[in-house]
């Protein structure tokens, strides 16, 4: 690993900006900050500037000389993020937090964290180091589950489970046995300990930086204290949603399995 740094959304924003992607620092911008007006954020980059030249980022000989205040290695990890074509994203939503790794070239990712929508810390890691980064970012040990806890949902039901409110709706239309409605209802209260909100790994193809990411592949899963219950899409014709509570090797096969997908970008 070799950390690269660490900003602000808005000095994040400027540096992108001032580097040639003006509609890429405003997305960003905007989802750390919110929509502003012109004359606001005009004030935010004035002090941003300032907190860069304070940080020895900003040289502003440089930016008289040449027309940009970065050296040429900050220039470059810019450009690589912007227009990386292939990202590994990890959410934690009850941390407030989001861990981006993007491929730049071969072997070489960058470690992009998120914390709070506010704090941005950056590292080049190797490919071989990507399913350690993800261990960290979780930081939870899951245990072997005692018990065998299984149950399936249609997609329709699945994706009422989103909402907290429709939860006596997707209990309805269930059909659970005795030992699927034990597994459910044991599911709902980690799910609920987790503010409603499931963890997700995704695995993103960007052809452009002006346009939408395409989305590969997706998997759900929600840690408890008696394992990870993880959501599995299967061929099943009338449930397909496969919701398990999963040992700790499975995890860890989980995350190997997505380390090896990433080695295949290009």
């Amino acid at each position: 690993m070799k950390f690269l740094t660490a900003c602000t959304t808005a000095e994040l924003a400027a540096m992108v900006s001032i580097n040639g992607y003006p509609g890429v620092a405003k997305g960003i911008a905007e989802a750390g900050l919110g929509e502003r007006s012109a004359k606001e954020w005009e004030a935010i980059m004035e002090v941003t500037a300032h907190q860069l030249i304070l940080k020895q980022i900003w040289d502003e000989e440089k930016d008289e000389r040449d027309g940009n205040p970065f050296t040429s290695e900050l220039q470059e990890f810019i450009k690589n993020y912007v227009e990386s074509k292939w990202m590994v994203r990890c959410t934690n939503i009850p941390e407030k937090s989001v861990l981006m790794i993007h491929h730049m070239n071969d072997d070489t990712w960058l470690s992009h964290i998120i914390y709070k929508d506010f704090l941005h810390e950056f590292s080049y890691i190797k490919s071989e180091e990507i399913l350690d980064f993800i261990k960290e970012f979780y930081s939870f040990q899951p245990v072997s589950p005692g018990i065998e806890a299984e149950f399936r949902l249609t997609d329709d039901l699945f994706d009422m489970l989103s909402e907290k409110k429709k939860l006596k709706k997707v209990i309805k239309l269930s059909s659970f046995s005795y030992e699927e409605e034990k597994s459910f209802n044991n599911f709902i209260e980690d799910l609920d300990q987790q503010q409603w909100s499931l963890y997700n790994i995704s695995y993103f193809n960007i052809p452009h930086y002006e346009k939408e990411p395409f989305l590969e592949n997706i998997v759900f899963f929600l840690p408890g204290p008696n394992g990870i219950w993880l959501v599995e899409y299967t061929d099943h014709e009338t449930q397909p949603v496969h919701i398990r509570l999963a040992s700790s090797e499975d995890w860890n096969d989980l995350l190997a399995g997505v380390g090896t997908v990433a080695s295949y970008a290009n």
